[in-house]
């Protein structure tokens, strides 16, 4: 499965984005794309 729209809590969402990464993948998603608006704060 892919996601290609995904927030960390570095812009509207609701987990940080390790927590993100493990839920997605316990998900089944294969390839995550996280979409913060105007940061990429969440990519470090």
């Amino acid at each position: 499965m892919i996601d290609l729209h995904s927030h960390t809590t570095a812009s509207d969402g609701q987990y940080p984005p390790s927590e993100l990464l493990a839920r997605a993948a316990a998900a089944g998603v294969t390839v995550l794309a996280v979409t913060d608006h105007d940061t990429v704060a969440g990519l470090g």
